[in-house]
């Protein structure tokens, strides 16, 4: 039997290995602080800073069109709140309340979906589809994350972050520097490995710093 998010072979009955598991905990962690950060983003041309988080409450026009989308309805929470629907659903329970805020609701459905994640690895036969889309989505947010316009892609990190779950944050080289540092996990690369980055023909051996 293989992972049905990776075809890792498995050594017992399951549906996700113990990598994507435990990938899909930490991205189900990290998305309620992600929507937090967005806020940061929703004037064209803003960065984040390394103070605290400042909530937009009532953004000035204009907006970041791509950014409001994904802190509305319709975007990282109506993602998150039908992973939990369907996962109820699974296992004959009723439909969860999705009620208060987009805020509280992200966090009740990422926590609902994390409390279940045993299960989820055992016995959701729709477990590789929850963990490739919240991956995606993970990626999504970080990419309307970067704070630099004028940079230059490299591709995706390539670092393993344990047991095969590989980071793929998306990797920028700011203007004017030859640093590509990970933003999610703190992997450095060297100017060396971008182009093997860029094509996707990453050579793990002594390639990052």
């Amino acid at each position: 039997m293989n992972c049905t998010a990776c075809t890792a072979p498995l050594d017992h009955a399951a549906q996700l290995c113990p990598a994507c598991t435990g990938g899909l905990d930490v991205r189900l962690a990290e998305l309620p602080g992600l929507y937090l950060l967005l806020a940061d983003q929703l004037r064209p041309g803003a960065g984040r800073s390394d103070g605290p988080v400042a909530l937009v409450r009532e953004a000035p026009l204009p907006v970041r069109e791509d950014v409001l989308d994904m802190r509305a309805a319709g975007g990282m929470v109506t993602t998150l709140e039908s992973w939990r629907e369907a996962m109820q659903e699974a296992r004959g329970w009723g439909q969860p309340a999705c009620t208060g805020s987009i805020e509280r609701r992200i966090m009740a459905a990422a926590r609902g979906l994390q409390l279940n994640l045993d299960w989820i690895a055992a016995e959701f036969e729709a477990a590789g589809d929850l963990a490739r889309e919240i991956r995606a989505l993970t990626g999504q947010v970080n990419a309307l994350l970067d704070p630099a316009p004028r940079t230059l892609s490299v591709g995706t990190c390539a670092a393993d972050l344990g047991q095969g779950d590989i980071c793929d944050a998306p990797l920028r080289v700011p203007a004017g520097t030859t640093t590509v540092r990970c933003r999610r996990c703190g992997t450095n690369y060297p100017p060396h490995t971008w182009m093997t980055l860029a094509t996707g023909a990453w050579a793990p051996a002594g390639a990052a710093a």
